[in-house]
């Protein structure tokens, strides 16, 4: 790792989960997401993977603008169209969730952030 990633990582390479060599696996790792519209969990967990420092991401059905803001979060996450990486799966709707209109962007923060954390979790911890 570079110095500057190292400053960037610190928080992550101090968690004893995590630490220099999960991050490393981190950087060195790739993802496939499908966006599906909005809010879409599955763009909040992209967005939680590139600013862990994911290596690749391969986003399908993102637009040009939900690209770029994938890029100004991950500096070090390359962002492509097309891969063989693996599906990230995102939580069903847990049982305990209210069900009130209008939390939709909730719902898709927690399934996104959720999802993005067992994955970059199993990732580190290999």
């Amino acid at each position: 790792m570079r110095d500057e990633q190292v400053r960037r990582y610190a928080r992550h390479i101090l968690l004893p989960d995590v630490g220099g060599l999960g991050q490393t696996a981190l950087m060195v790792a790739s993802a496939r997401v499908t966006v599906d519209g909005e809010p879409s969990a599955a763009m909040v967990a992209a967005t939680f993977m590139a600013a862990g420092g994911v290596g690749t991401l391969v986003v399908h059905g993102a637009s040009e603008a939900q690209r770029a803001a994938l890029a100004a979060h991950g500096p070090d996450t390359q962002i492509i169209d097309r891969g063989d990486a693996k599906e990230l799966e995102v939580a069903e709707i847990p049982a305990w969730w209210p069900s009130a209109e209008g939390d939709a962007t909730a719902l898709a923060f927690w399934r996104g952030a959720s999802a993005a954390t067992r994955w970059m979790s199993a990732i580190a911890n290999r």
